[in-house]
């Protein structure tokens, strides 16, 4: 009878005890079959056996069958799809700011740059000034930070 009190107060521990996620709810799920199981075979043992051990053949086979059907109930590639495109959507996300551009400045005619080249033969040529923000990769080892970007159009370019 005291086995049967103790496998009891083990599933009211875990029924109360469980938590949200799938490995948590596998383990509550196959703790309390077996805690059900071994009152069950506590309960139902004859008189004339042990009652411990027919709570521990009932509990270990509750628990096993909790087990695997646990593993099919709570499976965790429906969460990892879901995890996956919400990465994908963040990646993009991410992509968006990393490449977008904002037009500084825009002209007609010539573009002297920074250096103090000027580029254009004639006044026919377009120049867009833009402000970036991207990290290009050089090789293994190197990253470059771009923060400007020129688009010349329409125009011969004088070197």
């Amino acid at each position: 009878m005291a086995t049967s009190k103790l496998f009891f107060s083990i599933a009211i521990l875990i029924f109360t005890a469980s938590c949200a996620t799938n490995q948590k709810s596998r383990i509550a799920m196959t703790a309390s079959a077996f805690a059900v199981g071994g009152a069950v075979g506590a309960a139902s043992a004859p008189k004339d056996e042990r009652q411990d051990m027919h709570a521990f053949y009932w509990g270990g086979i509750l628990g096993a069958i909790a087990a695997v059907a646990s593993n099919y109930i709570y499976n965790d590639e429906k969460e990892l799809e879901k995890i996956n495109l919400e990465n994908d959507k963040l990646k993009a996300q991410m992509d968006l700011i990393q490449n977008s551009k904002t037009l500084l400045k825009q002209g007609k005619g010539y573009f002297k740059s920074g250096t103090g080249e000027e580029y254009f033969q004639s006044g026919k040529a377009t120049w867009k000034l833009y402000q970036v923000d991207r990290w290009v990769k050089d090789g293994p080892n190197k990253l470059y930070h771009q923060d400007k970007m020129v688009e010349i159009s329409g125009a011969n370019e004088e070197k």
